[in-house]
């Protein structure tokens, strides 16, 4: 295996070289033996920003591949973490990771070479993450198991038709839950995510939190704080309900009751569920790592992550789901509004990072259609 050093934040790594492993000019980062994928900067630097928030003194990097989300928490969070667990189930990468974090003077390294469902069952730390190949439910029990009272787990998916409802099947499966496509999918299916780890915490009687939870790119990333108790566990579970929508006249909603017809126009609804209906994002956690980001001036996506932290610290106040004017405006056949201007004509609304025709409102739908309607008849 030919290596190649790469620099990503304050790390060098090793890692495997991406020519030896071409077929007809192209390169794909599961083809390496060991795995290392440069389009997962932007979590990892967001990730980093966490962490530093969270100040974390013992952390499971349970799916580690090169090291390099594990290394990156070391030097680059500020916090005194005692140690780092750094996993995986291949002795190929367990030999890199040892290379790269001797490279790197990560002197609380623990490097592992087991099963990570095997090892989160017999460890307990403050912040366990998974950063799996797709989906991440079949870690999801066992690492909320290993997170101790008051500590926090990180999900990455990206594994987005089944979330999104494009693969129903395989979302009944992985995350059992009745998905539909709607309009809104890519906040729903971040909604389907916390549902699955809300109702696996349960089985453990665990309550979680989400603190940060966006889209990006092709992945969802999630962190949330995990806390003991029955009664917690219930009170997560009755934050979950129904998405629909009305295919005839655009309505849509959440309800934590199941509704089959349009209450608009009686068609029959799409509906996805149970998905999560509560906060997404913790306004005080995302605040705090805003106050923090000049820290992070040097990542590489520095502004791009101030963006997306601006954003989410505006959708936060607003209810679940965001309407859709591309979509809303082809079911009256009406031009698609700009959404600056939606957003002025409605007043209590706000762009949402999710999607670029997408609004977040606490004002209902006849609202959102009569501004549509209104200012297609200025164009």
């Amino acid at each position: 295996m030919r290596l190649m050093e790469i620099e990503e934040g304050k790390a060098r790594i090793l890692v495997p070289d991406p020519k030896e492993y071409e077929k007809n000019g192209k390169f794909d980062p599961s083809w390496a033996p060991v795995f290392y994928n440069p389009k997962m900067i932007f979590n990892r630097d967001i990730s980093v920003i966490a962490v530093s928030a969270i100040s974390p003194k013992y952390i499971i990097d349970a799916l580690s591949a090169s090291g390099i989300r594990g290394i990156r928490y070391y030097l680059e969070s500020n916090s005194t973490i005692d140690e780092i667990i750094f996993n995986d189930k291949s002795k190929i990468s367990v030999d890199l990771i040892s290379k790269n974090v001797e490279r790197n003077g990560v002197k609380v390294a623990k490097v592992t070479n087991r099963d990570a469902n095997s090892l989160l069952y017999e460890v307990i730390a403050d912040y366990v993450d998974i950063d799996p190949f797709g989906s991440p439910s079949p870690f999801i029990l066992s690492s909320i198991n290993a997170v101790k009272n008051g500590g926090y787990v990180a999900y990455t998916a990206t594994d987005l038709a089944p979330l999104e409802g494009s693969a129903k099947k395989s979302c009944k499966r992985k995350y059992d839950v009745n998905n539909s496509k709607l309009s809104f999918s890519k906040e729903v299916g971040i909604r389907v995510l916390i549902s699955k780890i809300v109702r696996e915490a349960a089985i453990l009687e665990k309550a979680v939190e989400p603190l940060l939870a966006f889209y990006n790119d092709y992945y969802y990333r999630v962190i949330l704080k995990v806390n003991r108790g029955a009664k917690r566990a219930d009170e997560s579970l009755e934050k979950l309900g129904y998405f629909y929508e009305c295919d005839k006249c655009g309505f849509s909603g959440s309800s934590k009751d199941l509704i089959e017809k349009c209450p608009r126009c009686g068609s029959k609804l799409k509906i996805s569920g149970p998905v999560w209906l509560g906060k997404t994002n913790d306004s005080e956690f995302i605040n705090k790592m805003i106050s923090s980001l000049q820290k992070f001036s040097y990542v590489k996506n520095f502004e791009a992550i101030s963006i997306l932290l601006n954003k989410i610290s505006q959708e936060i106040k607003y209810p679940p789901g965001y309407y859709n004017l591309e979509f809303i405006s082809s079911k009256y056949k009406i031009n698609v509004p700009s959404r600056e201007k939606e957003i002025e004509c409605l007043g209590e609304a706000s762009p949402t990072h999710f999607s670029p025709k997408g609004i977040k409102t606490s004002k209902n739908f006849d609202d959102v259609l009569e501004c549509i309607k209104a200012l297609s008849n200025k164009v």
